[in-house]
């Protein structure tokens, strides 16, 4: 690793990760991660109509995580190689947007079933 941005992107992957993984419990086990998924204070026993937040929610955490992962590895190939030159920034944008994204969809959808 050469440089402190090469730990912040392992992170970031790491991140990733942990969003796959969060995905694979809502998905396969029907478990709401409430640390992701859900505001401080709200409880995912409260929820309204579960299986229909998990089927609006599980392809939006697939897809936030898969960016987030793809993100976090070409970060670290660019730290390492320089090889994206100003697709880096291009990355960094997705990463952004995709963040921003996934907030407002998650917000939506703890109105919607739980308020």
């Amino acid at each position: 690793m050469s440089s402190m941005f090469s730990l912040i992107d392992l992170l970031i992957v790491g991140c990733g990760v942990y969003v796959l993984y969060v995905y694979y419990c809502l998905k396969f086990k029907g478990e709401i991660k409430e640390a992701l998924l859900l505001p401080k204070g709200i409880s995912a026993g409260r929820c309204k109509d579960k299986e229909g937040y998990i089927r609006e929610m599980s392809n939006k955490v697939l897809i936030f995580g898969i960016v987030v992962l793809a993100c976090g590895i070409l970060c670290i190939m660019e730290d390492e190689y320089r090889m994206l030159g100003r697709f880096y920034l291009l990355v960094m944008l997705v990463f952004a947007v995709t963040t921003v994204w996934f907030a407002v969809q998650g917000k939506k959808a703890v109105k919607k079933y739980w308020e």
